[in-house]
């Protein structure tokens, strides 16, 4: 049995997730507004949300084990 101090969640994850969250819901956002962007941008940034769903899922999903 191997003892740890680390919690096992890696806080990274859980950064980018929100960050890439934010700035893809904030491109889409702005799109749906009005602003005009080219399809590659609005591609890029689906492709931000997406990535960011998954850092968050990475982050819940790897739970400590429990003693």
């Amino acid at each position: 049995m191997k003892m740890s101090t680390a919690s096992g969640r890696n806080y990274l994850n859980l950064f980018l997730g929100i960050a890439f969250l934010g700035y893809g819901g904030y491109r889409i956002f702005t799109f749906i507004n009005g602003a005009e962007y080219t399809t590659f941008r609005i591609i890029i940034a689906i492709g931000f949300i997406i990535l960011g769903a998954f850092d968050l899922y990475k982050f819940f999903r790897n739970r400590p084990p429990q003693i």
